[in-house]
């Protein structure tokens, strides 16, 4: 019970200081914030680790239900992605938990304005399945999001129909110990919220709603996109042994690419795509190294 009342006095403390000075205390907030997301980090066990990063998500909160929030970078927090649209419609700020049995826990926001009713809304996704294995064509929600880390937003190639804004999105899954899960989704703003998921794929005879590449988990892979040439280019996966064919967590990188290529409203797949990998293309790196504090 006093740890409950510390942390809700706390978080009034906040909201307060924040209409009082905007600017201040949105940065009092951020400061708050790098301790938290320390602690989760420097945490012995899973136990503790989960304990602070709970604390960590409801300051969160109140920093985000400030209107002044949606123009501070939040990238200074360790470990911390802070993803903006093209456009300007909306952030995404995602972390990960890692777990001792190497697995992970995932947590996102997505931050956008509401032009109806003149604030900026914040949508959190709730973590409803371990990984993306076998639900290539479910549609996902804010209540049951498969949970992963995105580095990157791809501007939509749909039209828009009323407020419905569609994105694509990359992102990177640690699966478990053995293997780990690039995925390229669609992701769907709406008055009703977030889902993710589209029948915009041309992959072959197998219809699916995203795109998975999974691979053994401590191999790294490639998945970008060229704006140039309008593709998402991605390395080949092979087994390590002929008789390990069909068993991803055994699927390592070759230097040959295939690309998924947006053509006649689908994002089709064509294989064996030329690429040079820029030395200072950091896109697809794998989970994202601790960052410098601000």
């Amino acid at each position: 019970m006093k740890a409950a009342a510390c942390l809700t006095l706390a978080a009034f403390s906040f909201s307060a200081y924040s209409n009082d000075d905007a600017e201040v205390g949105i940065h009092a907030q951020l400061k708050q914030l790098v301790e938290l997301r320390l602690k989760t980090i420097n945490a012995p066990n899973d136990e503790e680790r989960l304990k602070a990063d709970k604390e960590f998500v409801q300051f969160l909160k109140v920093a985000l239900s400030s209107k002044e929030s949606f123009k501070a970078p939040f990238d200074t927090i360790p470990q911390l992605g802070d993803l903006r649209s093209g456009d300007g419609y909306f952030r995404m700020i995602n972390w990960n938990v890692p777990l001792d049995d190497q697995t992970h826990r995932y947590r996102c926001f997505i931050q956008h304005y509401d032009k109806k009713s003149k604030a900026y809304k914040v949508i959190e996704l709730e973590q409803g399945y371990k990984g993306l294995e076998g639900e290539l064509r479910k549609v996902y929600n804010q209540k049951n999001w498969y949970g992963a880390l995105y580095y990157k937003i791809i501007p939509s190639k749909t039209r828009k129909v009323g407020s419905k804004r569609t994105y694509m999105v990359l992102g990177w899954d640690g699966h478990d110990q053995y293997s780990s899960i690039k995925v390229v989704d669609v992701m769907i703003i709406n008055k009703k919220g977030v889902r993710f998921g589209e029948d915009i794929f041309d992959i072959g005879e197998t219809k699916v709603k995203r795109f998975l590449l999974e691979y053994k988990s401590d191999a790294s892979v490639t998945l970008r996109y060229e704006k140039r040439r309008n593709r998402i280019v991605f390395n080949q996966l092979v087994p390590m042994q002929s008789d390990l064919e069909g068993l991803s967590e055994f699927y390592v990188p070759v230097m040959e690419f295939d690309a998924l290529v947006w053509k006649k409203r689908k994002w089709r797949l064509v294989q064996d795509v030329e690429a040079r990998m820029g030395k200072n293309n950091k896109e697809y790196v794998d989970p994202p190294s601790e960052q410098k504090i601000k």
